[in-house]
C-alpha cells in the first residue's frame, strides 16, 4: 500500500472540488504541499494553506504539519488503521479553506 498516493490522492480530490488548486514537490524524503487559488488569468492569488507531510510507510503513520502566513498554525498525526484521523485531516483542510465539511459530502 502506498499511503503518500492515498493521502495526496483524497486531499487533492477535496482541494479542487473547493475550486483551488493542489501542488506538490517531493524532495529529499520531505513532502512539501500548498493550496493555491488562482485569479481569472491563472496567476497565483493566495496560498491560504501549506504543509509538510511525513509519512512512516511501513508504520502506516505520519504527521502534517501545517502553515500559513503567519507560521506554523496545526499539527495532525494519522495512522492508516484508523480512518478518522484521515477523515480529520481532510475535515482540518475544508475547514480551514472557509467550506462547511458536511455541505462537501453530499
Amino acid at each position: 500500500m502506498n499511503i503518500k498516493k492515498l493521502l495526496l490522492s483524497q486531499i487533492e480530490k477535496v482541494v479542487i472540488n473547493l475550486q483551488y488548486d493542489f501542488l506538490y514537490e517531493d524532495e529529499y524524503g520531505e513532502l512539501l504541499c500548498q493550496v493555491i487559488k488562482r485569479d481569472s488569468t491563472g496567476s497565483i492569488e493566495s496560498t491560504p494553506i501549506s504543509f509538510h507531510l511525513h509519512i512512516n510507510e511501513e508504520k502506516g503513520t505520519g504527521q502534517l504539519i501545517y502553515y500559513q502566513t503567519e507560521g506554523e498554525m496545526n499539527r495532525q498525526t494519522f495512522d492508516i488503521e484508523n480512518p478518522a484521523t484521515i477523515l480529520d485531516i481532510l475535515t482540518f483542510i475544508t475547514k480551514v479553506l472557509g467550506a462547511d465539511p458536511i455541505s462537501q459530502t453530499k
